[in-house]
């Protein structure tokens, strides 16, 4: 069972990392709006704002995977509600927290700077459900049919 949990903890883990990658990519390929000194300088703000976001997202990320590791309790393993919580529960919580942020005081920021974040705010969590799905098909496994250890 350890093995089956760190496995999924490291794809989860390695899925925050790829998306952060993917976000900095599509900050990099924007370019300035204008000529001259002024737009030089609002689009190199732009992108420190830009990366500035995606390390917060790059730390969400980072500790939303380490919720996985929660699965090593056997109640909570055992709970599909509660296994589903430690995995998606932490990435959903936060996504509701950065709605609340943002409508409060999002009208600070650029549109395109929180569309980019948007979507790979959200779909972070989608890919942490589909690692809880195919944790609990695993997991059903490896209960139905355990695997017989020779010494």
């Amino acid at each position: 069972m350890t093995k089956l949990i760190l496995k999924y903890w490291i794809i989860d883990l390695l899925a925050g990392f790829i998306l952060y990658v993917a976000y900095i990519i599509t900050i990099i390929n924007s370019s300035a709006s204008g000529n001259g000194l002024e737009a030089t300088i609002l689009y190199f703000a732009d992108i420190v704002l830009d990366i500035g976001f995606s390390l917060l997202y790059l730390a969400a990320a980072v500790i939303c995977s380490f919720t996985v590791l929660l699965n090593f309790i056997r109640e909570i393993r055992n709970s599909s509600f509660f296994s589903w919580l430690s995995f998606s529960g932490a990435p959903v919580l936060l996504i509701g927290m950065f709605i609340a942020s943002l409508s409060m005081d999002g009208y600070h920021y650029s549109k395109n700077v929180m569309t980019k974040l948007w979507i790979f705010a959200l779909l972070y969590p989608c890919i942490t459900t589909i690692l809880y799905v195919r944790f609990r098909k695993q997991y059903r496994n490896s209960i139905a049919f355990p695997v017989m250890r020779v010494s």
